[in-house]
């Protein structure tokens, strides 16, 4: 008796983790799409502030003592989440960063930090405090780490510099172009839909309102990265790589 009660139990915790995995796929495959053309409406200070998840000005008020100035706050829906971004340059580090919060259906809301720097080559180094893993996998265009415990603005920004010494050295960062707003931005969620393009995880044509379907290989990966335990594990192995890659520095 005791034995059918604990097999019963292992069933029940496990179940939901198997939907998700098995099932999950074919829901995101079905409602999910990738951002690819894409036009930012600019959102005043005010509006931002009042829209944007509690977590912000925490973040907010740290960038701005680390000598960051604003160059514009905006925002991107679909049917499931809101993500909303404000995002800042730094002249003399040549740096860019954003504070971005998240509110997605059935989830807890997210806000983090992100650092992201361009280089002559056209990759990106990218530095984040998320606690949940980027929805792509590696992708050519950039080389992006995750330290989901450090939530001090100045100590990520160590962590980046750190990054930068071991990974590009004397390489030369390109300049922002803050006057353009978020021309920048939206270049870059272009050439990452064409990346996920090329690795087949999403379908070429665009719809109206500039998405590109995923296929169902790559809602395959999406999910599994967005849920346990594959979410842990993603984690996990990028935090371990950041610091390989300092400590060999």
């Amino acid at each position: 008796m005791l034995e059918i009660a604990f097999w019963g139990l292992i069933g029940l915790v496990l179940i939901g983790p198997l939907f998700m995995n098995l099932v999950g796929p074919f829901i995101v495959w079905r409602t999910q799409k990738i951002p690819t053309i894409v036009q930012f409406e600019p959102l005043s200070d005010d509006d931002f502030f009042e829209r944007c998840t509690e977590g912000v000005p925490y973040f907010d008020e740290q960038m701005m003592d680390a000598g960051f100035v604003v160059v514009g706050n905006s925002s991107l829906h679909d049917s499931h989440t809101d993500t909303w971004f404000r995002v800042y340059w730094h002249e003399h580090l040549k740096l860019a960063g954003t504070v971005v919060g998240i509110s997605a259906t059935n989830q807890p809301d997210l806000t983090y930090c992100e650092f992201s720097q361009k280089f002559v080559d056209g990759r990106w180094l990218n530095v984040l405090n998320g606690n949940r893993p980027e929805a792509y996998p590696p992708l050519p265009i950039k080389q992006s780490f995750q330290f989901p415990k450090v939530m001090v603005v100045e100590q990520l920004l160590s962590l980046h510099a750190q990054l930068r010494q071991c990974l590009k050295g004397d390489s030369r960062p390109v300049d922002y172009q803050a006057e353009q707003g978020f021309a920048e931005i939206t270049a870059f969620l272009r050439e990452e839909s064409d990346a996920l393009l090329a690795k087949g995880l999403v379908k070429p044509e665009i719809d109206p309102d500039g998405k590109r379907s995923l296929t169902l290989y790559g809602a395959f990966v999406m999910t599994w990265r967005s849920v346990w335990p594959g979410r842990v594990i993603v984690l996990a192995l990028k935090r371990r790589d950041a610091m390989r890659v300092i400590a060999g520095g």
